[in-house]
């Protein structure tokens, strides 16, 4: 998607003159710049030299957040959630198998409290999922970490390690 000579001056050093010298060579997108490297933007009459590598530095950071790119970032993190529902879907189901005699009573409520608030901080998060990508995607690799083995683990680590995890997808909102 090309970007216009206005988005183009978001990089520090790049002004009205630039933007429109950087258009004109087809350089229109910050990913280009970046690809452009140090000796293409030399060859840019107006640069200054001092100021390239800032300039591929900023314009990388950008392309980053270019909306196809943000876009996929999303998705991922959908395809994310849906990982992590599925996984405490069979860990509730190894669950009830392994310790169907000790889920009656106190401790069976406190392991449906313990799932329950875990897949309400899930569905939290799936509401917000466009909001906060980075922030979001960090919190759902530590959930999933902090799921992993919990299916060989005892039922007093089990609700911890759904806790953790919780807690993990919680701190997103903070």
């Amino acid at each position: 998607m090309s970007l216009t000579a206005r988005d183009l001056q978001k990089i520090r050093g790049i002004g009205d003159v630039l933007s429109a010298r950087l258009i004109e060579e087809g350089h229109d997108t910050f990913t280009k710049i970046v690809q452009l490297g140090e000796s293409g933007l030399k060859s840019i009459k107006g640069i200054n030299p001092k100021a390239i590598t800032d300039i591929i530095t900023q314009a990388g950071q950008l392309a980053a957040y270019e909306p196809g790119e943000r876009d996929k970032k999303v998705s991922a993190l959908k395809e994310s959630l849906n990982r992590l529902r599925l996984s405490v879907q069979s860990l509730t189901t190894v669950a009830s198998e392994r310790f169907s005699e000790k889920l009656s009573g106190k401790t069976g409520r406190k392991m449906t409290e313990s799932l329950v608030s875990f897949i309400e901080a899930v569905e939290s998060i799936e509401e917000t999922t466009g909001k906060k990508v980075k922030r979001t995607g960090k919190a759902l690799l530590k959930a999933e970490k902090r799921l992993e083995g919990l299916a060989d683990a005892g039922l007093k680590d089990l609700r911890k390690g759904l806790k953790k995890a919780k807690k993990a997808l919680q701190r997103v909102h903070e």
